[in-house]
This record gives structure tokens, sequence and C-alpha cells, in this order.
């Protein structure tokens, strides 16, 4: 079959999770003899906004719709017509036999699953966040950082209130008034109720979710999604090379963070926890150093005091091996409501244990080995987990000897299949 992935960007400028997991997949796909291309969106101020290039990338074709960020009103957040035209060419050319959205943030939301469903096309998401009830991003971390438990328009309206908004459109004449409290804040709130039926209404054009964790899966059925629409299926991996046996881990033990150093993956925390800790350690932070200024340099405040930090830097895909290779132990400090996070699954497969907050589905991965939690955001509690390993590098030997085995990519594969014949065969 052919499958159309849709996600908001792509490799090879653009490599969070998320895209990862995708490139991922649709190797996997490729190789059990399915036909793959990609929908998704590139910031590039040389060309118009809403034009539609395309690229080759692995093998397969990318189309890659130009979305500068320019827009008149925040709800082209979670509904852009511009944008669901070009979906639509899109899935005119490509005549696709499922659509698999990976996320929908900047490609078109609510009008391009509306596209696929006028079409009659199996259409299955993968929840990698939570857009769905979250205008910020789906990352359910509000503005002051803090974790939210719901999403109301009132509330919400403080973070989204940066963005333009079309104060005729959400005026105090065409919405009776609502929200005039509110202040400078009434149009957005109006705006995100809007965004809640509209989002609502589009929940019966995805025919199955799947959930990487069981934690976000009970979060949505919680919010009103069908159980039965919601699959709960961890991500699947490529298999790696063996790396063989780890020697015990001595000391000093190396400690690192990898991935997006922004506030609510919570690297500061581990940062001000490696200066924190007493006893012999190698700290190191790897990621992008300049998507968040202003975190990058309240981490070089804390690398000037902390004799066992170093700012590693942004790294390619292909160096995760040799970074981990570096490392006797990962620490995972989000904030935020981690799904299931896809460098605890990596730090696995090349035989690195984690310590990870305890907060979503962080605290499930590692509830049978592999590791262990720390309270979320607990500068202290971390320092004195750091400081524990440094006295007695065995921990981590430990942790090591009870990693769980990750899944194979190739039963994400299975799984597609399977949803989409169970969706032909609802119709």
């Amino acid at each position: 079959m052919k499958v159309l992935q849709v996600i908001h960007d792509y490799l090879p400028n653009h490599a969070a999770g998320s895209e990862i997991y995708t490139a991922n997949l649709c190797r996997a796909l490729r190789e059990a003899g399915h036909e793959v291309v990609v929908f998704t969106c590139e910031e590039n101020r040389a060309l118009e906004q809403h034009t539609l290039t395309r690229r080759q990338f692995d093998g397969y074709t990318v189309h890659e719709a130009i979305y500068n960020r320019i827009y008149g009103d925040v709800s082209e957040h979670w509904d852009d017509p511009r944008m669901a035209e070009l979906f639509a060419q899109v899935l005119e050319a490509e005549s696709p036999d499922l659509v698999h959205v990976q996320g929908m943030q900047f490609v078109g939301g609510v009008s391009s699953l509306a596209e696929v469903a006028r079409r009659g096309i199996p259409q299955v998401m993968t929840l990698h966040e939570y857009w769905w009830l979250c205008p910020r991003g789906g990352l359910m971390y509000d503005a002051d950082g803090r974790a939210c438990e719901t999403a109301t328009a009132v509330d919400c309206a403080r973070c989204v209130d940066v963005y333009p908004i079309d104060r005729e459109r959400w005026s105090d004449a065409s919405c009776d008034g609502r929200h005039a409290d509110l202040g400078d804040r009434r149009w957005f709130a109006r705006a995100l109720e809007q965004r809640a039926r509209d989002l609502a209404a589009a929940k019966s054009h995805v025919q199955r979710f799947i959930a990487p964790s069981r934690f976000l899966h009970d979060r949505f059925v919680a919010a009103g999604f069908e159980p039965a629409s919601v699959v709960h299926a961890d991500y699947g991996f490529p298999a790696i090379d063996p790396i063989g046996a780890r020697e015990a881990t001595r000391s000093p033990v190396r400690v690192g963070f990898v991935g997006t150093l922004s506030d609510y993956k919570g690297v500061e925390v581990f940062a001000e926890a490696a200066a924190a800790a007493s006893g012999p350690l190698i700290c190191s932070v790897h990621g992008p150093l300049t998507w968040f200024p202003d975190v990058t340099e309240r981490l070089r405040a804390i690398e000037a005091r902390c004799e066992s930090l170093t700012l590693a830097g942004p790294f390619t895909p292909d160096a995760k091996a040799s970074i981990y290779a570096q490392l006797d132990l990962l620490v995972v400090p989000s904030l935020w409501w981690e799904n299931s996070p896809l460098t605890i699954h990596e730090a696995w497969q090349h035989g690195v244990p984690v310590l990870t907050s305890d907060r979503g589905g962080m605290g499930e991965l590692v509830a049978h080995g592999g590791g262990e939690t720390f309270p979320v955001g607990d500068v202290d509690a971390l320092a004195a987990a750091l400081s524990s390993v440094a006295a007695d590098p065995t921990l981590v030997d430990g942790w090591r000897a009870s990693i769980p085995a990750v899944r194979r990519v190739e039963e994400d594969v299975a799984l597609l299949e399977r949803l989409t014949a169970e969706i032909r065969a609802d119709e």
C-alpha cells in the first residue's frame, strides 16, 4: 500500500523525536514492500508562503509546503484552509491508501483532516503530544513553567496572547461579549472556545489513534476520545548493531543529557543537579545551542561554576551511537508530561540506563527496570541520586542489568497494516 506520512516538519533540517521516529518508520515501511511519501512544511523566507515544493529524502518524495509563520489569526494554528488546499493537491497527486498523521501543527489542522475524510481514505494518527488538548504546541506546559492538568479557553488564553488575533472576528458584538472581564485576552479566550468545538468535530475524521504510552492513552480517553479508537502501542525502533557487553561502570561515572535544550525538557534541572552533586562525575549536555538562546545562556553560567559539566553542543542523528558509547547513565529530567521519550529507548538500545522524572510516560517506562525516577523538577533529589552513583557506580550496573527489551519498528509496520484492514472492514 501507499502510505502518506504527515508531520509538521522533517529531516534533515529538523531532527527531534517525532521526525526521527517518522523517518525510521518510513524506512521500515519501504523495506516491508510499501510505498511512502511525506507531506510537511518548512520555513524558507526566499519563497512565498503557501508555495508547494518537493524534494527527495532517503529514496522517497517529500512534499514540502512553505510556511513562514506569517498569519493573521491565532486560529490558523489549528485550522489553516490555505495549507489544507496544498495538502489536497498532494492527496490528489499521490492517492494514498493510508494517511498516517504524526503532527498537525502548521500543516492545515482540522481542514487537512477533513480533506482526508472527504476522500474516504483511512486515517491513523500517532499521538506524540497533546495537540488535541493544548493550543501551546501540545505541551500541556504553560508560559509560566507549570505543567497543566487540564486546558481551558480562559487559562490557555494566557499562553497564546502573543499571537496575531483577528479582533473583528472575535469581537464583543460577534461573540455576545463573552469573557469581557479578561480585557485584551477576551479575543483569545473566544478563539480557543472555537478551537475546542472545531477539534471535537474533527475527532471523527481519524479512525484510530496510537498512544505510545498507557499514560497518554488514559489522558485521551479521559478527555472524551472513544476508547476503542485509541490503541496503546509503544514506539518501535530499528535494530542496531550489537555493542557487546559493557564493562562494569567505573569512577568517575559519565552522565549525560541528550536532546532539545529547552525549559520544558528540564535540562537546567540536570545542570544544577550536576553542580550540586558530590563525588567524581563527568557530566555532559548534548543538544543544539541556538534553538533556545535564553536557556543556553543560563546553562553556560552553570557550566562556568561547575567543573564536572560540559556543554557538548549539537550532534547529527548518526552520531548518537558514539554519544551513548561515552555515557554510563542518561538523565531525562523533563518538566512537561512526556509521552514515551525516544531518548530513553535509544539509551536502552545502547545499554545505558536512565534517571528520569517521575511524570507522565517517563516513570511508566522505568517502572519495570532500566533505571530509576526522581521527583520532577527536584534539583536536590537528582543531585542526591547523582551523588549516590558517584559513590557507588555498581548502582548503574544494576539498572543496566534490568533494561527491558525495546520494541522493534517492524511491529509498528504490522500495526499500521492491521489498523488499515480494520478501518476498511468497518466501511
